[in-house]
């Protein structure tokens, strides 16, 4: 009788020991601590919602089970130690373990937690409502969870069995060592006021280690007994051969999802990819498996947030083992293993340095950055934890949310046929370091920047004015400032493609303390950022910067815009619309500009649609066959079937002739005369080639073939993967980059300085390209560019009346490009006459920057 006073006694002071002490860290603790932030940050769509609905299950378990205990099983202690051990305590560190260990969850961690989930409630409800002996449907269901019940109670109480029995021992001779009771007599002797936080911390210690230490054999008891009961209950009702059947069907339904589950892709992925390419079978037979590959190469890149550490590294328990009983290394790492066996759902195979790897060889097969391909999947694994400083800080670093656009406005003066554009944004950093924003953009080929500036307020009477230097030297004092302590505000805007441009502006003011803004209120905590560029009118509107990429800065639907003094809501995923209605009917009209060095630069409207087509010129078509092309198979189709119906596939020189060389990875590159045999559908898309790689092939099978232009065909590439530093071969003819779907943000020096050198250009259509090409034919050899509905000449006029107008930076740019092609620019005093004119009318060109100091 004193036995079992005693048990119902231990039964009730567990369960309202813990469960005060669960309620008090709940409501004391956790809940103001992170709940309301959290709660905020779930509905800004910052955390992901089930990290809210776990939060929920941690406050509202021990108040539920309070409640039920008290009011259900307060007269029945057993039931009050069974719900606890088998329901509550169970579920709450399941839910303490998915809010704060466990991240991005995989198929197989998803299914140990599902099971242990299942189980748990299975066992709540027999404890509630017993068997359902009446309901055929409920039963058989009973029999499953209750099946999945005998597993769960085995899985966890061995898991928990392999630290419970080294802690007990440790406890034990930490007890026995008295060590504890010399603290509460010198605390007595020296700080009696701190005895009773002493004591308080000694009673959650040991409240903790009979959570810890019984848990794991009264967790297994209660759910196989619970197991067993309901089972042979349910064998009673329906027959011992159909309860066999049931049991043998849920373990070999459930062993056949974590044996398939066990199966990490990155292992087979990287094992594909270290196999030698030998031919052709091999490309394909990598293509056929490249879901595989990405879902292997994905995993071990985000490793770190979807395991708990790699199996090499998990080594707890020979390390406790060892320090406890001292036992042989041998045992030590068995009892490892074992561990490790258990614990495979939860842990990477393979070692910390797969990462890198995994980034290398992504960008080597799918012909591009893995950050930029797989952006969505990195940042949900970075959203997957309710620790809120590491996903800020995580979104920071990928998601690039450092900067916030506040404000963003647009005036445009229009000017007949063009306008002077002016972008005025203001910016606010969301972190305590200073930070740069990053923009690469584009415009129309006709467009010229005309200016930048900095400010710390909207006086524009104070803002930083910009200089137009040489390229390279404004590249230099800008790393110099952005390098320094204390830089002054530097932004440089260069001109990285025909039409591609660069801005960059540092530093963006670091966001303040509370304690900064008490102490120095007048401290600068914006940037303001002023741009302006003239372009020529299309269609009745006047094109807007387009956005290719951007780092740190980003916009919300708080980011105010302001258009023509006219505020609009503006497109959260947009930077800028494309273009802007021009208030006034638009007229094309003839320009000309008389320079001081004796060029004239006129611009003549194209009235009619001009078809410039090749008449007896010979074409290269380089096409690249990279992995990324496969996307763009149909529009490759579409513009190899154009050249062959407008005559350039018959092997007839009268006409204009082409020529495709197909560049390849690994394998030697293909020339064809006849291009109406080309069939784009058969070529294989395979691995990465940079621009270098694609030029040497063609130059390698060209021999002593003569071409009026070069052009390669591409998609948007990466410019993230090009190296800076490779030196291009040299081309004798024009070298023509031809986008498929769009260009690139920017490119490699070196490509840039060829294309220029050899006097060819960019586009997205194959008619723009045999438009520059076969201008001078069709216009006259003053010809300078053709485009957007412009004809450009250039002509070298004796005196004359010097023109200066607010015309004259647009005819500047093409003066520049004009003399580009007639100058070697490999001389310095030529090189300096081409900047001379974009000094003085300041403007940004391929050899000249725009830099803020």
């Amino acid at each position: 009788m004193k036995i079992k006073k005693f048990l119902n006694l231990t039964f009730y002071s567990i369960f309202l020991a813990w469960n005060l002490t669960f309620l008090g860290s709940v409501y004391f603790w956790i809940l103001p601590t992170i709940g309301w932030s959290l709660i905020e940050d779930t509905l800004s769509g910052l955390i992901p919602s089930q990290f809210l609905i776990t939060f929920i299950g941690i406050v509202a378990i021990p108040t539920i089970f309070t409640i039920i205990g008290g009011w259900h099983f307060r007269k029945q202690p057993l039931q009050l130690f069974r719900l606890f051990y088998g329901v509550e305590a169970p579920l709450f560190l399941l839910c303490l373990l998915r809010f704060f260990v466990l991240r991005e969850l995989t198929q197989a961690s998803t299914l140990i937690l599902a099971t242990i989930f299942i189980s748990i409630i299975a066992f709540a409800l027999e404890m509630l409502y017993g068997y359902a002996n009446r309901n055929k449907l409920v039963s058989w269901l009973q029999m499953f969870a209750h099946s999945l019940m005998l597993l769960t109670g085995l899985y966890v109480g061995v898991l928990l069995l392999f630290y419970a029995v080294p802690v007990s021992v440790m406890l034990v001779r930490e007890f026995f060592s008295f060590y504890w009771l010399q603290g509460i007599i010198s605390e007595l002797t020296y700080s009696p006021g701190y005895v009773f936080t002493l004591l308080l911390f000694l009673f959650v210690l040991a409240l903790t280690t009979t959570l810890f230490v019984f848990m794991p054999s009264a967790l297994a008891s209660l759910y196989v007994n619970s197991g067993q009961r309901i089972l042979r209950t349910f064998a009673n009702q329906h027959g011992h051969q159909r309860t066999f059947q049931g049991i043998i069907a849920v373990i070999t339904a459930w062993m056949i999802l974590f044996v398939s589950f066990q199966q990490q892709p990155q292992v087979v992925a990287f094992q594909m990819l270290d196999l030698p390419v030998r031919n052709e079978s091999d490309r394909q037979e990598l293509l056929a498996n490249s879901n595989l590959i990405k879902d292997g190469l994905v995993n071990a890149y985000l490793s770190s947030y979807r395991y708990l550490s790699t199996a090499a590294r998990s080594n707890q328990i020979r390390i406790m083992y060892r320090s406890t009983f001292g036992l042989p290394e041998s045992i030590n790492q068995t009892l490892q293993d074992y561990f490790n066996h258990l614990m495979s759902p939860f842990l990477y195979k393979g070692d910390d340095k797969d990462k890198q790897k995994a980034a290398k060889l992504y960008s080597d097969f799918f012909d591009t950055p893995i950050q930029k391909a797989e952006q969505k999947a990195i940042i949900n694994a970075i959203q997957s934890t309710a620790n809120l400083d590491e996903v800020k800080a995580g979104l920071l670093n990928i998601g690039e949310q450092k900067v916030w656009l506040k404000n963003q406005e647009i005036t445009v003066k229009e000017n007949r046929d063009w306008a002077d554009i002016e972008l005025y944004e203001i910016y606010e950093n969301q972190t305590f370091e200073p930070q740069e924003n990053l923009y690469y953009f584009t415009l129309p080929e006709s467009a010229v920047i005309t200016g930048i500036w900095l400010g710390d307020t909207d006086n524009r009477a104070q803002r930083f004015p910009f200089k137009v230097s040489p390229r390279g030297a404004a590249q230099k004092v800008y790393n110099s400032q952005v390098r320094r302590e204390r830089p002054v505000d530097p932004a440089l805007l260069e001109k990285v493609g025909p039409r591609q441009y660069r801005l960059r502006a540092f530093p963006v003011p670091a966001k303040l303390s509370v304690r900064e803004r008490k102490t120095n209120p007048d401290r600068p905590t914006q940037m303001h950022l002023w741009l302006t560029y003239q372009v020529m009118a299309k269609d009745n509107s006047f094109a807007l910067p387009k956005l290719r990429e951007k780092r740190n800065i980003y916009w919300n639907k708080n980011t105010k815009r302001i258009y023509n003094t006219k505020s609009v809501r503006g497109d959260r995923e947009a930077w800028l619309p494309s273009s802007l209605t021009a208030v006034t009917q638009t007229t094309a009209q003839q320009h000309q500009i008389n320079f001081a060095n004796g060029y004239q630069i006129s611009a003549q409207p194209l009235v009619t649609r001009e078809r410039f087509l090749p008449e007896s010129e010979r074409f290269a078509v380089v096409v690249d066959t990279s992995y990324s092309m496969r996307a763009k198979t149909k529009e490759l189709k579409q513009n190899i079937d154009w050249l062959v119906a407008n005559g350039l596939g018959d092997l007839s020189f009268s006409n204009g002739d082409a020529d495709i060389y197909l560049t390849n990875v690994g394998f030697p590159p293909e020339r064809i005369d006849d291009i109406s045999q080309f069939d784009a559908e058969k070529v294989t898309f395979f691995g990465t080639l940079q621009y270098k790689e694609m030029l040497e092939q063609f130059l390698q099978l060209r021999g002593d073939t003569r071409y009026n232009g070069l052009i390669l065909v591409t998609d948007e590439g990466s410019y993230e993967l090009s190296d800076d530093t490779q030196e291009m071969p040299n081309l004798s003819t024009p070298l023509w980059m031809l986008h498929l779907g769009a260009m690139p943000p920017a490119y490699d020096d070196a490509t840039l300085k060829l294309m220029q050198k050899s006097g060819g250009g960019v586009a997205t259509k194959l008619t723009e390209v045999f438009q520059q090409v076969t201008a001078k034919s069709k216009l006259g050899k003053s010809v300078v560019s053709v485009a957007d509905g412009y004809a450009w000449f250039m002509e070298k006029k004796s005196g004359g009346e010097i023109i200066e107008d607010n015309f004259a930076p647009l005819a500047a740019q093409k003066l520049v490009l004009g003399l580009s092609k007639k100058m070697n620019l490999e001389t310095l005093e030529e090189l300096d006459a081409i900047h001379a004119i974009a000094k003085t009318y300041k403007i940004v060109t391929p050899y000249s920057s725009m830099i803020v100091l």
